[in-house]
């Protein structure tokens, strides 16, 4: 399980480790540099031939690139630095190897100086591999123009780059790019990956990531405060089915979806369920639309609800039905009726089960957004909300629109768990998973052929299935979540992503989803 850190928990890992254990920060920056020339010997064969253009900065970043150019200088390698600021605003530790790096005959260029920035175009057109260290994870406001502009030389060049800790211009923090940013086709950062590492944009910028120990502990980075976001599945508890279990040992999950027009979506958001293992599924839905859902699943019982329904006589029909069940899943295709926001919210206040709410769910709860947190502190069973960024935006009444919320997703999907005590997943690219307690986790899986209708729809499904099986909030929605994006990574590789469908998914949600125990995950 690989742990993501922002910018602010690195730099106290780092000075836990100077104070605490007397490591200084000139033999952690030594360590980082070294790092980055091992990456670069076994990436390149033939590394010493290369020709190597160091790009440096003032802070510790460009301190790991005056280690990694006095290797590569001491090693026979031909390299150049060049200083994206000036050298007499180097301090501390970035000081100290700057002057090892000229002790040992080697020569810094200075961006400042016109005669050097007059030498940078040839620099670079000679150059085979570009090494990044200008700023890492201490970026906190756009690139300036004229840096821009360089950085846009570097990425036209085509020439590879080795990004140190994290290319320069992507936020550590959000992953967002402040103004422009290097490409990297390697990175390699220290202790553990940032959360820029996997968050988009900023991680398809990262090219491969490489994480190197430099000596500090791993309990500085395994501590609670430290634990803000996680890839997914290797700790999660998975119950065992038990041998001599029949239909009745697995759970009823009570899916509520669907209208006419749009049977699709609770069809898929059935056929995920079956494929993680209840024992019964029922499916209510209007009478009219009955019929398209029960010729695509003929596994799942089928509850009619009236055509012409009212929140009363909708109600009734749940209850009339004598279904008992283990979780809920409502939402999908099932329309935006005046009434609908009514029934929802006063069902999920008589069943108290694990409920997820998707799609039409979500925008019937935004109706009525001032319920959630009340809703959900007088529930005992775990309420999870499934949005896409548009879903979560009408979910804070447009308070914060939906480009702002994909800019920080990680912190907005915290907030909102925390202040409602709900599970969040923020669907999309590294879609973020979070808990009401304040832990997060970003998922590794899944690729653009999600990008299509159908397959938020299977995604409750198989939440729900698992909530049904008795599975932990957690260990529902984090493996729910894994193995949804990593049927689509298998589908993929089959045939593409593109023209991908939802219901490609299901054979290898099946499989998956036998392959989850509690010591053997895939």
């Amino acid at each position: 399980m690989a742990k993501l850190l922002d910018s602010g928990q690195m730099r106290a890992a780092d000075r836990r480790t100077m104070e605490e254990l007397g490591l200084p920060g000139v033999v952690l920056m030594e360590n980082a540099g070294a790092g980055v020339v091992s990456l670069l010997q076994q990436r390149l064969p033939d590394w010493r031939k290369q020709t190597v253009l160091v790009l440096t900065g003032q802070g510790n970043n460009g301190g790991d690139g005056f280690v990694v150019a006095r290797r590569l200088l001491q090693a026979g390698v031909a390299v150049s630095v060049f200083m994206l600021g000036r050298c007499d605003g180097l301090r501390g530790d970035a000081l100290t190897h700057f002057r090892v790096f000229e002790g040992c005959g080697g020569l810094v260029r200075e961006r400042s100086i016109a005669a050097d920035w007059q030498q940078f175009d040839r620099l670079l057109e000679e150059a085979d591999v570009v090494v990044d260290a200008v700023f890492g994870t201490g970026l906190t406001r756009p690139v300036e123009e004229r840096m821009a502009h360089l950085f846009g030389l570097v990425n036209r060049s085509g020439k590879p780059v080795l990004a140190v800790d994290l290319p320069s211009g992507v936020s550590a923090d959000t992953g967002q790019i402040l103004g422009v940013a290097l490409q990297a086709r390697w990175t390699v950062t220290f202790a553990a990956e940032k959360i820029g590492h996997r968050t988009y944009p900023g991680a398809a910028w990262c090219g491969e990531v490489v994480v190197v120990p430099i000596g500090i502990p791993d309990r500085f980075i395994q501590i609670p405060e430290h634990a803000i976001a996680r890839n997914l599945p290797a700790d999660l508890a998975i119950p065992l089915r038990q041998a001599d279990g029949h239909k009745g040992s697995f759970g009823h999950l009570l899916i509520w979806a669907g209208s006419v027009g749009k049977e699709g979506a609770a069809v898929l958001t059935a056929l995920g369920a079956l494929r993680t293992g209840p024992g019964l599924v029922t499916v209510a839905t209007p009478q009219a639309a009955r019929s398209g859902v029960v010729a695509k699943v003929t596994e799942a019982m089928t509850l009619p609800l009236p055509d012409d329904g009212t929140e009363a006589s909708v109600l009734a029909a749940l209850h009339a039905s004598a279904v008992q069940p283990d979780a809920l899943a409502i939402g999908p295709g099932l329309g935006r009726d005046a009434w609908l926001d009514g029934a929802l919210i006063e069902l999920l206040q008589q069943w108290d089960v694990p409920t997820v709410l998707d799609a039409d769910g979500l925008n019937l709860v935004a109706r009525r957004r001032h319920v959630i947190a009340k809703l959900s502190q007088g529930r005992h069973a775990p309420l999870i909300l499934t949005p896409h960024p548009g879903e979560f935006s009408r979910l804070l009444a447009g308070a914060v629109s939906a480009a702002a919320i994909q800019a920080d997703r990680l912190h907005y999907a915290r907030q909102v768990a925390q202040a409602w005590q709900v599970w969040l997943v923020l669907k999309g690219a590294g879609t973020v998973i979070a808990a009401p307690d304040g832990r997060a986790w970003i998922n590794d899986t899944g690729n653009t052929g999600l990008a299509a209708g159908g397959s938020g729809d299977l995604l409750t499904g198989v939440i729900a299935g698992l909530l049904t099986q008795g599975w932990s909030a957690e260990s529902a929605v984090r493996a729910g979540v894994w193995l949804h994006g990593r049927a689509a990574d298998l589908v993929a590789q089959e045939g593409g992503e593109a023209g991908l469908l939802a219901s490609d998914l299901l054979p290898h949600v099946r499989r998956l989803r036998n392959s989850l125990s509690s010591d053997t995950p895939h």
